[in-house]
């Protein structure tokens, strides 16, 4: 399943046109998968049903910069990235340049930074979790503790 065109529905804008994503995860489940990655019609990956992907590469961290949403969470691990001291590319990504990654991690504002083991047949990290995206997924849930991203609710 292929990502709907921009031209027809603006992935920047956040929508329910979910006609793809749920193509794709009807196609993943059948396939014994959980869930579903999607490209562009020219090959290159875009995001999957409520994340953003993110490849490694040993210090630069590449994800689309098309066909996705531009949403605060990936923003935010854009940004948790470089105070990491990784190198940060928002570009195309395509499929043949991601099957190099050392590692593929997705973001979401449920689940902050979720490293992948797998996709398709290909397994990423020896097939565990790397560390470049376990230590932002820690970073992660470190940041939402900070005071500048909490607003304190004082009772009645």
């Amino acid at each position: 399943m292929r990502r709907i065109p921009e031209d027809s529905v603006n992935p920047r804008v956040k929508d329910y046109h979910w006609g793809d994503f749920t193509s794709g995860l009807f196609e993943a489940k059948d396939k014994g998968f959980e869930t579903t990655l999607l490209l562009d019609h020219d090959s290159n990956v875009t995001e999957g049903p409520g994340f953003n992907v993110f490849a490694v590469f040993g210090d630069r961290v590449v994800t689309s910069d098309h066909g996705v949403l531009h949403g605060i969470t990936r923003a935010t691990v854009l940004e948790m990235c470089v105070e990491a001291g990784l190198k940060t590319e928002a570009r195309a990504l395509p499929i043949e340049e991601f099957w190099q990654a050392d590692e593929v991690f997705m973001s979401s504002s449920g689940g902050g930074v979720i490293p992948v083991a797998q996709v398709d047949d290909r397994h990423f990290s020896n097939g565990a979790a790397g560390p470049v995206a376990s230590g932002l997924r820690k970073r992660y849930f470190d940041w939402i503790m900070r005071d500048a991203y909490r607003t304190p609710i004082k009772a009645p």
